[in-house]
């Protein structure tokens, strides 16, 4: 399956130029939230619906941008509409990875501080680059402190790391 979603992702990244690629990214991440991504994946999974039905939908949906109506119209002759979630999600990492534009993934525990979103970004600025973007994730099994993921590195500044690292020392 994710080879799939890498060639359709490919083969949409290819067809844009990188203009039109920010419009894409900023579309596909809005559609890839919660709210949006279950109903997407009800009406392009469903059995019951037409293949016209979904089609008609999706071109609604990315309106009037060609490169995208071409890329409906693929999946439309290729009877592959129940991808469209996976591919929102797929296509925004191909893209970010391709443009060298990876966000840094903030995990806290309840939605940061305007303090804490600043010191965040004044690290990052001097750390990994100016232009990273930086998306914040709430996770309600962090008990406090901040999670920074970036690439294949991370920085685990919480409380449940630290009380982790307390039992270990204590054990022996």
């Amino acid at each position: 399956m994710k080879k799939l979603l890498e060639i359709y992702s490919k083969g949409l990244y290819s067809s844009i130029d990188e203009v039109l690629c920010e419009e894409v990214l900023s579309l596909f991440e809005s559609l890839d939230s919660k709210e949006h991504k279950e109903e997407m994946q009800n009406l392009f999974k469903n059995k019951t619906i037409s293949k016209t039905e979904k089609l008609n939908f999706a071109l609604d949906l990315f309106g009037e941008n060609k490169a995208l109506q071409a890329f409906a119209k693929t999946l439309f002759n290729n009877n592959r509409f129940e991808l469209i979630p996976d591919i929102f999600r797929h296509f925004v990492e191909f893209a970010q990875k391709k443009q060298n534009n990876i966000p840094v993934k903030v995990s806290v525990s309840s939605p940061p501080s305007d303090e804490i979103k600043e010191k965040v970004s004044e690290f990052v600025k001097e750390n990994i680059g100016p232009s990273t973007p930086i998306n914040y994730q709430v996770k309600k099994n962090i008990l406090g402190g901040i999670i920074l993921k970036y690439k294949d590195n991370e920085i685990d500044l919480s409380i449940n790391n630290k009380y982790n690292e307390l039992k270990i020392m204590l054990a022996t």
